[in-house]
Order: structure tokens, then sequence, then C-alpha cells
């Protein structure tokens, strides 16, 4: 099983922020740690002054857990992706990351 899901295309562009915000749950079922006034300057979109600072944040600190009690979170790199560490296999680490596996062994 793949420990890699893409959540939202690239071709969002500067819209992904507000997309994943308008988008996707944020409660104990869904995303968690991410508080309600950071959804807000999210879905005002990048005019919002604070809108980058904001998702960096999100994108560091939100995760998911899965009905398996697997832990996702964010990662971007044009796409945004979940990705989980404890199911990711060697190859798929090395592939996205672009480092020696070994790293983490």
């Amino acid at each position: 099983m793949s420990g890699i899901s893409i959540l939202l295309s690239d071709n969002r562009g500067i819209y992904i922020p507000r997309d994943f915000a308008e988008g996707f749950e944020f409660s104990e079922y869904g995303w968690q740690n991410v508080n309600q006034e950071d959804l807000n300057i999210l879905k005002e979109g990048p005019e919002h002054e604070w809108y980058w600072e904001t998702w960096f944040d999100v994108v560091n600190n939100a995760y998911y857990v899965d009905a398996g009690g697997k832990c996702w979170n964010l990662w971007q790199d044009g796409d945004l992706f979940a990705i989980c560490y404890e199911k990711m296999t060697d190859d798929e680490r090395a592939d996205f990351f672009g480092e020696d596996v070994k790293m983490y062994a």
C-alpha cells in the first residue's frame, strides 16, 4: 500500500491553500491541528496579507489519522500530497524525497 496520496494538483497554482481550506474536513475525523483562524485566512485567498505564512504553518503542522491509526502529513512540491512515512516503501522514499533511504534506518 502506498504511503503517498495526491490531494490537489499544482494546476490550482496559488489557490492550493484556499482550495485545501475549502475542500477538506477539519475535525477529529479529518485534518487536525489547524485552527479556525488559519482556515479563515486561507479561505480569503492570496490577497490576505498572512496567506503564505499561514499556509506554511498549516503544511508543517496539520495531520490526518486514518482508520488504521496511521498518521499522514502534508507535503507540497508543486502538487499537494498527503504522505505517511510509516507506509512508504524504501523505493517511494527514494523517489519522492530523492534521498538515500539508509538515512532513515
